[in-house]
């Protein structure tokens, strides 16, 4: 960092920090998105279970990224008695 105008100098440290932020942001909204979209599909669900009918959903993200990451920061002791929270309030 250039302590005289307070900037970064290294170009790749700044398109790393760019990237993770994009990348961050884009999985907010996602999540967000999906979020909007969970009462309808629930009363959905709800109607065709009344109706003892089948539902079928299909995952399209797992998190499963942000989930090794916080895994990776926990000891042994806290892994035992997990409390992890995985929504948008992660990139926040």
């Amino acid at each position: 960092m250039d302590a005289a105008e307070g900037k970064t100098l290294n170009s790749g440290a700044k398109a790393a920090a760019r990237s993770r932020f994009e990348g961050c942001k884009q999985r907010f909204f996602g999540a967000l998105l999906l979020s909007s979209k969970l009462p309808t599909v629930i009363a959905a669900i709800e109607q065709h279970l009344a109706a003892d009918q089948s539902v079928v959903l299909q995952l399209v993200t797992t998190a499963e990224a942000i989930l090794d990451r916080r895994l990776g920061e926990l000891s042994a002791d806290e892994r035992a008695d997990l409390d992890i929270d995985l929504s948008p309030r992660e990139y926040v």
